[in-house]
């Protein structure tokens, strides 16, 4: 639930402007991406069909919260959609939420709309219907594991998967530390766009040097993604010792 809501959070957070954001979905998921918002200063309403859930999450926010089906337009008119930056539809249902993504793209031209899918078959399905922003249970969960496997995370991809957003952790083990960038012989359209060295965060250029427990944020193309890795995550050795 936590990358989902992650996902979630970043694409509205890379705007870098408050907005107003109808979550729909009143569940583990909408609530949890409410709490992540609400501190940031957006404008957020949360829309649950559930009477006592909608009555606990009234309880529980300062926000407004609205008791009605997000399929139904006289609720996504309640709810203020004509204004809105942004819907999310995170229920447990597929269905509905496609539903909620074509009503908020093509009746109340919602910049920007955003759809859980719940069963991974449906993935195509939505894309089919014209929702692209789509955040998936499954996937969200088999790359959190990935990236609690080892060294390396897939922060997000970028096109249709042409290529990956990354963070490694240089280590003492790591080829490439104690290395300048312009030196470690870097896949070509590789870019380091950040370090996170300690508390501070140093734009990197051809003379910054990497050192071992910097933190490091790289773009990379897919197809180079392995040759990166080897670079920076440590050999790993199998056999008796």
């Amino acid at each position: 639930m936590f990358m989902e809501n992650h996902i979630i959070g970043e694409s509205i957070e890379r705007l870098g402007v408050v907005m107003y954001v109808v979550i729909v979905g009143g569940g583990r998921v909408g609530k949890d991406l409410a709490k992540l918002l609400l501190p940031e200063g957006h404008d957020v309403v949360l829309m649950e069909r559930n009477s006592e859930l909608a009555e606990q999450l009234s309880k529980e926010f300062d926000a407004l919260i609205i008791e009605g089906d997000g399929t139904e337009l006289e609720y996504l008119k309640d709810a203020g959609l004509n204004r809105a930056d942004a819907l999310v539809a995170v229920t447990g249902d597929d269905k509905s939420n496609i539903i909620m993504c074509q009503l908020a793209d093509q009746i109340f031209k919602v910049p920007m709309v955003i759809g859980r899918v719940n069963d991974p078959k449906n993935e195509a399905v939505f894309s089919q219907l014209g929702v692209e922003n789509t955040v998936s249970t499954t996937r969200a969960s088999a790359v959190q594991i990935k990236n609690n496997l080892g060294e390396t995370k897939t922060l997000l991809t970028i096109g249709d998967r042409e290529a990956q957003l990354m963070e490694f952790n240089v280590t003492q083990e790591s080829p490439i530390a104690h290395k300048k960038i312009k030196n470690a012989g870097l896949p070509k359209g590789v870019i380091i766009v950040d370090i996170m060295r300690g508390e501070d965060s140093v734009i990197p250029d051809g003379n910054t040097q990497l050192k071992p427990e910097d933190i490091v944020t790289v773009i990379a193309r897919t197809n180079t993604v392995k040759q990166v890795k080897k670079m920076f995550e440590k050999k790993k050795r199998f056999g008796i010792l």
